[in-house]
């Protein structure tokens, strides 16, 4: 009877290793594929050109073209009497 709980332990210690080695080996290749897709640099980087020219300018979209539709820039600045 002995033999046998060993035997039920000994089962036990391997498949629970398996799973670790299982478990690790998956998670070293999410964390490759996510590192060589650039997944968290695209995630971040994108929407951030849209929030720069909104810090930058008050003006949703690329600083470029933000900064551009400014009422202040010289080619849309208007006044009620432009001698002045």
């Amino acid at each position: 009877m002995k033999k046998v709980a060993n035997n039920r332990r000994g089962q036990m210690v391997i498949e629970s290793v398996l799973l670790m080695i299982v478990m690790l080996s998956i998670f070293i290749a999410s964390v490759n594929a996510l590192r060589d897709g650039q997944f968290l640099a695209k995630l971040i980087g994108r929407p951030w050109g849209q929030v720069a020219g909104m810090l930058e300018c008050g003006v949703w979209g690329p600083p470029k073209t933000a900064c551009q539709s400014l009422p202040g820039q010289p080619g849309r600045s208007l006044s009620l009497n432009p001698n002045l």
